[in-house]
């Protein structure tokens, strides 16, 4: 029994190290390209320099736009998820637990189509923070699947 509370507590923390750490990444890219301190590391993704320097002003604000729209939620569910494992999860309650597995696993499914066009650009993030939450989400859900289940 203790050992499985071990392995429970650890997958939950598996999902708030997978929310510290897009909290931190979308916090950092919001608040450079928000102060105006850079454009959208999209650019350096996606383009060459001289490709940048020839886009339309129009093209390259409207992308910062974007840019600040899609991390202010990031932030935003990352702070969510947070409470959600520190209210729910760690409570084993079962709702906590499909909240997460829906929503994170969304966004983890999108965000390797989102960067398929362009041959998986910061695929290295995408794989740490799939396999943050696949973990997480596995070692939680055994233990929240089978107490659901026996009842």
């Amino acid at each position: 029994m203790q050992k499985e509370d071990k392995t429970y507590r650890f997958g939950c923390n598996l999902i708030k190290w997978w929310s510290g750490i897009n909290l931190f990444l979308s916090f950092l890219i919001l608040f450079v390209v928000a102060t105006g301190i850079g454009n959208s590391p999209l650019f350096s993704m996606v383009f060459t320099k001289n490709e940048v320097l020839e886009l339309p002003d129009k093209v390259i604000k409207a992308m910062n736009c974007l840019t600040i729209l899609y991390n202010s939620y990031a932030v935003a569910m990352s702070i969510v998820v947070w409470f959600i494992v520190n209210k729910g999860l760690k409570n084993k309650e079962v709702w906590a637990y499909f909240a997460i597995l829906i929503s994170i696993g969304i966004a983890t499914v999108f965000s390797f189509i989102a960067t398929a066009p362009f041959n998986f650009t910061r695929w290295q993030v995408n794989v740490v923070l799939a396999l943050l939450f696949l973990v997480g989400i596995t070692l939680t859900g055994k233990d929240i699947l089978a107490k659901n289940h026996k009842a």
